[in-house]
């Protein structure tokens, strides 16, 4: 009798465990909590609008097998989010409209793994996407690419049901896909997903934001730029604040000239300057310019030029 029920015991667990460990290869999962690849448990495939959105992608290859290049350190991998369409009539077939696609990078153990976590919608107490330095999406503009453009679109669904289409392509090819239906009369709360999930992005970005690397020693040329800078009516407007560091990013000046004659008008080089803020947070100004005008074969006194688009970091890593 003991050795029966050992026997049925047995059967269990290996039935449990099959289940557990039953995804194939190329197919994306989904589920309502963050997913643990080793056992993928509580997966669905039928979301309420609103719901958080987890998914990740089993590969049939890592991430470089995939690439054939075993040397690199990071990889892009893009992520396609479609919406099935219904057809106009009755002998066309459902049509697949793509909503959103986001450039994913990965480095790390990640491109080691056959397993990869793409976040869609998910919450920022337990995420991947902007929390992981294996794997990372990029800001354009004001946003951050990824989940937070996901939940924006998902945000303009009518109400009602949809079908999505997940989709991971790798190498010019699609190597993972997944789907599931998502119901509700209200999608306007992925909107308030994607800017929380924007503003978690940002500062976890700023946490880890370091200063440019030096090009170039020149105590006197960082003197002249600091005074140039804080007597331009940019710094009088916009930046304000304390100057704390500045950092050469050019190893030498550059030199423009006339199209026509070839005659010198200038030299420019360029800077990155960190200052603190009335409110005690730091920034840092990319790309700041300076020039010397070149008057009677001399390059006359350093002036302001420019400025780039600042980012905020730690003060205490502008030392660093």
């Amino acid at each position: 009798m003991k050795l029966k029920i050992f026997f049925l015991v047995c059967i269990v667990q290996a039935f449990v465990s099959m289940n557990a460990f039953s995804q194939e290869s190329g197919e994306i999962v989904f589920a309502k909590k963050k997913i643990n690849a080793s056992s993928p448990t509580g997966l669905v495939k039928q979301f309420q609008a609103g719901d958080p959105i987890y998914s990740g992608a089993f590969l049939e290859k890592s991430i470089l097998e995939m690439i054939g290049k075993e040397t690199a350190k990071k990889v892009s991998v893009e992520v396609f989010i479609y919406e099935l369409k219904a057809p106009l009539y009755d002998y066309q077939e459902p049509s697949e409209v793509q909503l959103e696609t986001a450039t994913l990078w990965v480095s790390g153990d990640a491109l080691h793994a056959k397993y990869l976590p793409l976040d869609i919608v998910p919450g920022i107490d337990e995420l991947s996407a902007y929390n992981s330095e294996g794997l990372a999406y990029k800001k354009f503009g004001p946003k951050f690419d990824g989940p937070v453009k996901f939940a924006e679109k998902l945000a303009e669904l009518e109400a009602g049901e949809h079908t999505i289409i997940v989709k991971l392509n790798c190498n010019y090819t699609f190597v993972a896909e997944g789907r599931f239906v998502i119901t509700g009369d209200d999608y306007t709360a992925y909107k308030k997903a994607s800017e929380e999930l924007n503003a978690f992005a940002a500062n976890a970005k700023s946490k880890t934001a370091v200063m440019p690397q030096s090009a170039r020693s020149d105590k006197t040329l960082e003197a002249e730029m600091v005074r140039a800078f804080k007597g331009s009516q940019t710094y009088k407007d916009r930046v304000k604040g304390e100057i704390l560091r500045v950092v050469i990013i050019d190893p030498d000046w550059m030199t423009r000239r006339n199209e026509l004659t070839g005659i010198i008008l200038h030299r420019y080089i360029r800077a990155a300057i960190a200052v603190k803020n009335a409110d005690g947070t730091c920034t840092v100004w990319q790309n700041v310019t300076f020039q010397q005008d070149y008057v009677s074969d001399t390059f006359q006194k350093t002036t302001f030029d420019g400025i780039g688009d600042p980012y905020p970091i730690p003060c205490e890593n502008v030392k660093k």
